[in-house]
């Protein structure tokens, strides 16, 4: 976003009073202030994945640089593993369908029936797309935002 030409407007001391940026950045800025003033204090900010055959719902947990990801009760997740699916996601889709975490759907697929919380972004995604996800690409606010593009992951 902050990519493009910005300018500022300097007193006589130097010091920065304001600064001129391109309309791009400024409709993303009111976009962005949007979906933070529809949270009330202390809500959390929902993220959404679809695709796959999957429709989940959950929101980062924990430190900004390095979030787990927290994927809520009646998400649904893809039944089938792609043949590059890591092992450590197919063990834990098992494990997850044992507990009855993750349930069988008449209609195919499977549907989580609590809370559950993953170590990553990208591990919640790639369980619930049954391939391997980048998480924080994948995982996107209701202004169409990626936890990437709001501020989550290594700087």
């Amino acid at each position: 976003m902050l990519h493009k030409q910005v300018s500022f407007i300097i007193d006589s001391k130097g010091n920065k009073q304001a600064a001129v940026v391109p309309i791009e950045i400024y409709n993303e800025l009111m976009t962005l202030q949007k979906a933070l003033s529809d949270n009330t204090p202390g809500e959390r900010e929902l993220y959404h994945f679809n695709g796959k055959g999957a429709e989940a719902h959950g929101y980062p947990v924990g430190k900004r640089q390095h979030p787990g990801f927290m994927v809520l009760a009646g998400s649904t997740a893809n039944g089938e593993d792609a043949a590059s699916l890591r092992d450590a996601v197919i063990e834990l889709r098992q494990e997850l369908l044992g507990k009855g975490i993750l349930t069988l759907r008449s209609e195919g697929g499977l549907v989580f029936t609590a809370d559950q919380l993953f170590n990553s972004p990208s591990l919640a995604a790639s369980l619930v797309a049954g391939n391997n996800r980048s998480g924080l690409d994948a995982w996107q606010n209701s202004a169409g935002y990626t936890l990437k593009q709001s501020g989550f992951g290594k700087k």
